[in-house]
């Protein structure tokens, strides 16, 4: 069969800011993967930078194709490129199948919404496809619109509500104004809310530009600075174990990924470049099986076709949905790691070829083993291959901004390694590397992995 992977950009490329590095590297992968479905003919159709998909050789390439076997190729796309150029190429490879392959980026997480529209123009042209529908990824990336469902759904959410900005600063376009009623509204509604609150954009990315306050001055605060420049929600902040799964399939079926643990930065959010990943957590202490019956009702309601994630905190006995995400995530890798695959093969059982291998891929999840997923400070490349030398890491990735200002936006390294099936054999591994890697591993780390590891024992 005729497989393509499709995935879009929105944003100008610029190579020389962020180098990215990973061990093993994706072309690598990408020929391990050809010749295990050797069966079947892949092309990946895309516009650079492609996160996961491709090494930084491959991204300052000036070739439009570049063939990594026989039945893998990589079609780039101009950097201008519409939905239309998108579906004029892949119709041309007239696949039995087309599936996005969303990844995120900064300052909006909206390209999930380009790849649904060309799936749904390609579904119009009778090539089969495997996407979310684009009224389903708009929900997920609006806030607002997340809000709104999960409340009128009746999913368990953060009490809060919605803050219009140009209403809330309506007396600087107006100066017949006097008195401003909605922000009296917004300030009434606030000093009823139970604090602390988190104040977020509706349209950024993952928990960037959020705040969290500890009093009423404080919101105030924020809302009336420089720094309120957009539409907000404000919702009562929910203490307690932070979560991460993800969601595989179409049609009323889906499999959910291990659940993974994460840790929290001193303002109680889990940071994407600090936190410590740990699953599969099993613990019936978890109540997993009416996690998982509530995410199925939300799966079939948003219509899901492909790979979601959702952020989850487990508070006081009960599960609180706290974003979608209608893409990959910081996890897949993880996951796959966790099932003993490559993300490769991870993204085809759970798109593309996910009715064929849907039995082979929740035999996976159901004997995953755990795995840690730890953020280290900006390493040397010897240091980096010392760590992929361990037996038990599967994987190494660093991303470095080359034009940051500030040392806490330079970058990161993350390693994701077990293969274990036991807790205690992978925090020894924990232990081999602290020891090896005294003068790099920041203490926070490890003490998050640690905790983490009591917290699901």
């Amino acid at each position: 069969m005729k497989f393509v992977f499709f995935c879009t950009n929105s944003n100008f490329f610029t190579p020389d800011e962020i180098n990215v590095s990973y061990i093993p590297e994706c072309k690598t992968e990408w020929l391990k993967f050809s010749q295990k479905f050797n069966e079947h003919t892949f092309f990946i159709v895309m516009q650079k930078p492609g996160l996961f998909l491709l090494d930084k050789n491959d991204l300052n390439s000036e070739k439009s194709v570049i063939e990594i076997s026989k039945n893998l190729k990589i079609i780039f796309l101009p950097e201008d490129a519409q939905t239309e150029n998108f579906v004029k190429e892949i119709q041309k490879l007239n696949p039995d199948m087309a599936s996005s392959i969303t990844y995120w980026i900064s300052p909006f997480d909206w390209l999930s919404i380009k790849d649904s529209l060309i799936a749904e123009k390609l579904m119009q042209q009778g090539i089969k496809t495997f996407s979310h529908p684009a009224k389903t990824s708009q929900i997920c990336f609006d806030k607002r619109e997340t809000r709104e469902f999960l409340t009128q759904n009746s999913f368990p959410c953060a009490e809060g509500f919605y803050v219009h900005h140009e209403m809330f600063f309506a007396e600087r376009r107006f100066l017949s104004i006097k008195e401003n009623v909605y922000k009296e509204y917004v300030f009434e509604k606030l000093k009823n809310m139970n604090f602390p609150v988190v104040i977020k954009d509706t349209l950024g990315l993952s928990s960037f530009g959020m705040d969290v306050c500890k009093t009423f001055q404080e919101a105030k605060h924020v809302l009336l600075s420089k720094k309120n420049n957009g539409d907000r929600v404000i919702e009562e902040f929910i203490s307690g174990l932070s979560f991460g799964l993800e969601i595989y399939g179409h049609n009323g079926n889906y499999l959910f990924s291990p659940l993974f643990i994460n840790s929290l930065n001193q303002f109680g959010l889990t940071s994407p470049k600090q936190n410590v990943k740990l699953g599969p957590v099993t613990n019936e202490k978890f109540h997993i099986k009416s996690l998982h019956e509530m995410l199925y009702s939300l799966s079939k309601k948003l219509n899901f076709s492909g790979i979601a994630q959702i952020d989850l905190v487990f508070s006081k006995g009960k599960w609180h949905i706290i974003e979608i995400n209608s893409r990959l995530s910081g996890m897949t890798q993880t996951v796959a790691s966790s099932l003993g695959i490559s993300l490769y093969e991870l993204l085809f059982y759970a798109t593309i070829g996910f009715d064929s291998y849907s039995k082979k891929l929740s035999f996976l999840i159901e004997n995953s083993s755990f795995t840690f997923n730890m953020k280290f400070p900006l390493l040397q490349k010897e240091r980096l291959e010392k760590l992929y030398d361990y037996e038990f890491v599967d994987f190494v990735n660093q991303i470095e901004n080359t034009k940051a200002k500030q040392l806490r936006e330079a970058g990161y390294a993350e390693v994701i390694f077990g293969r274990e099936k036991s807790l205690t054999k992978l925090l020894e591994k924990l232990e081999t590397i602290k020891n090896d890697f005294k003068t790099e591993i920041e203490q926070r780390f490890y003490e998050n992995a640690i905790l983490l590891a009591k917290e699901i024992s």
